[in-house]
Parts: structure tokens; C-alpha cells; sequence
């Protein structure tokens, strides 16, 4: 009889030494699932993203109707908006920090950060940390936080995306200027009313062309010159998508503005539609680098690439000459 219940006993002690160890383990594994779910499957419900690295930068993109807005001021890239969109919803997990390196990789991601936000309606629907990518760039680390805690989860993952070789930290850059929509002209339907180009440095040059009693007649100064010029139509039809390459802080180049001041510009350019808007450009040649040489060895003293240019809201820019080529011609070619 003993010997039965002391069965008993060592069987009942073990079984509930079993089921602890089966729970503890069923919990563990509960958080780490918790702690490795980046991904947003119900991405279409975003309608707000908050992005700040610890720089002090930060930008907040928000959706209103079919168009998202930076810092409620610009119209957002549509392209770069899917991109960090279709990033968020498919993020997977490639493993989980091993924990010797989790003191290090903490450690980076507290010093050197993006931290990320999604919202729909109001509410926090997910927020990481994105930090560096792994030694072969094929990852990146990030941490997430519990949305209804704020806090963070213990353990970093590597993170990446199915099919893409590459780290994904330079999606979620937070600088405002990377989101904007640097689009200077925009005519898919040519709806111009006017455009009007000079050249300082070579006035003779120069043209407008008006839209009158619907058709378009090139003039230079004040004197007609053609009306109705099939090489007019063909110009116009340059300016249905015409974009800055990126724009620069005017507060880091005081030097290259009063260069830029005190320097000739290349070209005046204003374009006018159909409800009176004006866009304009002022655009001044690039130097190059003193010692600069082309292919064949020859001084090269004008970047034959890019320019400078005043845009948008009287803002400096990088523009290329690729994308103006056919854009600041002479009077002569349409005539």
C-alpha cells in the first residue's frame, strides 16, 4: 500500500512538474511570437506614419483621400509612400539575435535609430525600432514595442524582405525632404497656358509661348514669331512630368547661396496653366571641383551631369541635365 502511493505520489508530482515546464514553455513561446510580429497585414488601414531617428529629424506622413502629405505642408513621393507600405506588410523575421550579441545590438539600436509608427483612425496599430543591417547587409536589426505598454520587447530580430538583397533601414529615413514630391511641372494633358524662358547670358535666345484663341504662338520679346508650330506642340509636350533630383538644406550651404548670389543664373523659367498657377525655375551652372578632368583627360570646369536650381517654393535643388535637355533649348529650334 505504501509502496502504491508512493507510485502515486512521484507520478502526480511529475506530472505537475510536466505541466509547469509545458506552460513556462507555451509562454515563452507566446512572447517571442509577439516579439517577432513586424509585419501589418492589414496595411490599407494605415493612415498615418510617424518616423524620427535620434538626429532630431522626423517627419510625419498622412494620408488625406487618395494622396499622402509631408508634415500636412507637401504632397508626398506616391512611389516611396507603396514602397514603405509594401515593406511594413510584408516584413519577415530571418532569426532572432543571439544572445551573446543582444547587449551590442541594443546597444546600437538605443545610440543610432529610426523609430517607426503606423496609425489607422487614431490608433497605434504597430511601433519599431530600425536599426543597421548585419554584417553582410542582407538584414536588419529591429526591436519592437508593445503598443499597449510602450515598452520594448527584450529581444531584437534580424529582420528582412522575401526576394530583396538588401537592408531596409534607408526606407524609413525620416528626413522630410526624401519624401516629398519634387515634382516642378507637372502637364500630363498639356494643359499650359504660357511659358516663358530666358537666357541672361544670351538674351537673343529667349522665347514665349502663349496660348491664344486655342493655339499656341511663339514670340520673342514682343514680336510674333510663328503660330500654331508643330515644333511648339512637340515642346510642350516635355513638361508632363518634370522633377527635381533632390533638394538641398539651406541652412548647411551658406557658402554655395552666396555663391550662388553673387553669380549670373543660366536661366529664368516659368511655366503658367490653365488657372493662372505660375511654376519657375532659376538655374545656375554647377562648377566642378578644381582639377577636375573628363574621360579623355581634358579640364572639365562644368558638372555636364547636374546643375543648380531655384524650384518649388524658392527652394535650392539639384537638377539634371538629363531630365532639362529638352526643356532649355533655343528660340531658333522652334521656330
Amino acid at each position: 500500500m505504501k509502496k502504491q502511493l508512493f507510485v502515486f505520489s512521484l507520478s502526480l508530482c511529475a506530472l505537475l512538474i510536466g505541466l509547469f515546464f509545458f506552460f513556462s514553455k507555451k509562454d515563452g513561446e507566446q512572447n517571442d511570437l509577439e516579439a517577432r510580429q513586424f509585419n501589418i497585414s492589414n496595411i490599407q488601414s494605415i493612415d498615418k506614419i510617424f518616423l524620427a531617428n535620434t538626429k532630431g529629424e522626423k517627419v510625419t506622413l498622412t494620408k488625406e483621400g487618395d494622396i499622402w502629405k509631408v508634415n500636412d505642408l507637401y504632397v508626398a513621393r506616391d512611389r516611396r509612400i507603396q514602397t514603405l507600405l509594401k515593406t511594413a506588410k510584408n516584413l519577415e523575421v530571418k532569426q532572432r539575435v543571439p544572445k551573446k550579441q543582444q547587449t551590442r545590438i541594443i546597444k546600437n539600436l538605443a545610440t543610432n535609430n529610426i523609430k517607426a509608427e503606423f496609425f489607422s483612425k487614431g490608433d497605434l496599430i504597430k511601433s519599431y525600432y530600425i536599426g543597421s543591417a548585419d554584417g553582410l547587409t542582407t538584414g536588419t536589426y529591429m526591436l519592437l514595442i508593445d503598443e499597449d505598454s510602450g515598452e520594448n520587447f527584450n529581444t531584437p530580430f534580424l529582420t528582412y524582405l522575401l526576394g530583396f538583397e538588401g537592408y531596409l533601414t534607408p526606407r524609413y529615413e525620416p528626413s522630410p525632404s526624401t519624401w516629398r514630391d519634387l515634382k516642378i511641372f507637372y502637364f500630363p494633358k498639356n494643359a499650359i497656358q504660357s511659358v516663358k524662358l530666358d537666357f541672361p547670358s544670351s538674351p537673343h535666345d529667349g522665347f514665349t509661348i502663349k496660348l491664344e484663341d486655342g493655339t499656341y504662338n511663339l514670340y520673342h520679346e514682343d514680336t510674333l514669331i510663328s503660330k500654331d508650330s508643330e515644333h511648339v506642340k512637340k515642346y510642350l509636350l516635355n513638361f508632363k512630368s518634370v522633377a527635381a533630383e533632390r533638394l538641398l538644406d539651406k541652412q548647411k550651404n551658406d557658402s554655395l547661396l552666396n555663391a550662388l548670389t553673387n553669380k549670373r543664373p543660366w536661366f529664368h523659367l516659368s511655366v503658367t496653366n490653365l488657372l493662372g498657377k505660375t511654376s519657375k525655375i532659376t538655374g545656375y551652372k554647377k562648377d566642378m571641383p578644381k582639377g577636375s578632368k573628363n574621360a579623355i583627360g581634358l579640364p572639365l570646369l562644368l558638372d555636364p551631369d547636374r546643375f543648380f536650381g531655384f524650384c518649388l517654393t524658392n527652394e535650392l535643388a539639384i537638377l539634371q541635365h538629363y531630365v532639362f535637355q529638352s526643356i532649355l533649348v533655343n528660340r531658333k529650334s522652334l521656330e
